[in-house]
C-alpha cells in the first residue's frame, strides 16, 4: 500500500538524542536556541518564537492579537479542528466564511461579507500548502483594522509573490507535528511581523519570564503578564534541527511530484486544484474533487493507494454549532474532497501507478 503520509527522520536524530539523554539536558536549551535561529533563517524572519505545538503557536497569536472573550474571528471551517479551537477556547465567536472551491482556501469576498463591529481578526489556512490570496485578505484587514493570523501548518516552504510564507501577515503559525513536511515529533513556531510581538511571545511561552534574562538570576524578574508552558524542549528541537537540514530535499520532492500530477492526471471525473501563478505550493497533500468519494477511495485502495479526506469541515462539530448550509462552496468541497499521496517517499514507479490508476477511473 502506498502511504498517504510518512514522517521523514534524519539518521543524525538518533545520535543527538542519545547525547541529550545521556547528558540530561532535556528542557529548552542549546538545541532549541539553535533550531529557533535556523528556522528563522530558513523562512527569512527573525521575529520567531518556537513552541511545543502548532496549536500553542495559534493560541499565542490570539493572545498577541488581543483577542478577548466576545470578539469575533472570521475563519475557515475547512481545516483541522486545531486551527479553530484555540480561539474558541479564548471565548471568541467563530464566524465561518466560505471557501474558494477551486483551491479550498478561505474566500476574501466571503470574509468581507462577514465583518461586523465585533470582528477582531481574520484566520486563514493555506489548504494543502496552496497560499491564500493574501493580497485580497490584507486589503480587507487594512480596511477594517483587523489582525491577520495565518495557520501555515500545510505551507512550510510555500511562497506568495515570491516570498516564503512566514513574512506576510501579523502572525504566522507553523506546525512540526509528526506528519508535516518538517517534524520534531511535535512542535510549532510563531512568526511575527512586529519584533515587539516576538519578544513578548518568547516571554509568555514560558510563564511570562525571559529565559535569557541578563540579570544575576532569572528569578529576579518581574512577571507583568501571565504566561504558559508552551516552549520547545531540546529533545524535540534536536529532531527538528536535524530534519531541517534536509528540508530542501523534502519540499523539493513534494513540489516536483505535485507538478507531475498537474501535468499527467487527466480524467473528467477528477478535478484538480487551481494553482495561481503568483504562488508556489509546497503541496503537503494533493487534493482532488470527485463526485463519489467513497467509491473513489475504495477504488484507490483496491489498487494499493492510500487516500483520505485528512480534515473535515469544523462546523460539523456540535461544539461549533453544526453545519452552516449557507456556505455553498464549502458544502461541495467537503463532500467531494479526497487527498492522494504526494510526498518525498514516492518513486517514479509509484507516481506512474497513481496517475495511471486515477486516469483509468
Amino acid at each position: 500500500m502506498i502511504p498517504l503520509f510518512k514522517p521523514f527522520m534524519s539518521n543524525q536524530c538518533a545520535v543527538d538524542l542519545k547525547r541529550i539523554l545521556s547528558e540530561g539536558s532535556l528542557t529548552e536549551g542549546e538545541y532549541s536556541d539553535e533550531f529557533e535561529k535556523a528556522f528563522s533563517n530558513y523562512i527569512g524572519n527573525d521575529n520567531l518564537a518556537l513552541t511545543n505545538s502548532g496549536t500553542s503557536a495559534l493560541h499565542l497569536a490570539g493572545v498577541l492579537a488581543g483577542i478577548k472573550s466576545g470578539d469575533e474571528v472570521i475563519t475557515t471551517a475547512m481545516t483541522c479542528m486545531a486551527t479553530n479551537e484555540p480561539f474558541f477556547n479564548m471565548g471568541a465567536k467563530l464566524v465561518f466564511a466560505d471557501v474558494d472551491i477551486t483551491t479550498g482556501n478561505i474566500c476574501p469576498q466571503s470574509i468581507r461579507s462577514k465583518v461586523t463591529d465585533k470582528t477582531k481578526a481574520i484566520i486563514v489556512v493555506h489548504w494543502a500548502g496552496q497560499p491564500v490570496d493574501l493580497q485580497e485578505v490584507h486589503a480587507v484587514a487594512e480596511e477594517f483594522n483587523l489582525e491577520v493570523i495565518e495557520d501555515a501548518a500545510h505551507a512550510l516552504g510555500s511562497e506568495f509573490n515570491g516570498v516564503k510564507i512566514g513574512n506576510h501577515s501579523d502572525f504566522i503559525c507553523f506546525s512540526f507535528q509528526a506528519i508535516k513536511h518538517l517534524t520534531c515529533g511535535d512542535g510549532g513556531a510563531l512568526a511575527c511581523k512586529r519584533e515587539e510581538d516576538a519578544v513578548r511571545g518568547r516571554k509568555i511561552r514560558w510563564f511570562g519570564l525571559d529565559r535569557k534574562f541578563n540579570g544575576i538570576s532569572r528569578w529576579d524578574q518581574d512577571i507583568p503578564e501571565s504566561g504558559y508552558k508552551y516552549h520547545m524542549n531540546n529533545i524535540n528541537a534536536s529532531i527538528g534541527l536535524n530534519n531541517l537540514k534536509h528540508i530542501d530535499f523534502i519540499i523539493g520532492k513534494h513540489v516536483s511530484n505535485k507538478t507531475f500530477y498537474d501535468s499527467v492526471i487527466s480524467n473528467p471525473k477528477v478535478v484538480k486544484m487551481r494553482k495561481p501563478k503568483n504562488t508556489l505550493s509546497s503541496s503537503w497533500i494533493y487534493s482532488l474533487l470527485v463526485e463519489d468519494r467513497e467509491d473513489f477511495i475504495s477504488y484507490l485502495k483496491k489498487n494499493n493507494i492510500s487516500s483520505d479526506r485528512v480534515h473535515v469541515r469544523n462546523d460539523q462539530y456540535s461544539v461549533f454549532g453544526g453545519k452552516d448550509k449557507s456556505l455553498k462552496n464549502l458544502n461541495l468541497f467537503d463532500n467531494r474532497l479526497v487527498n492522494i499521496p504526494v510526498g518525498w517517499w514516492l518513486n517514479h514507479q509509484d507516481l506512474d501507478h497513481i496517475t495511471q490508476t486515477i486516469n483509468m477511473y
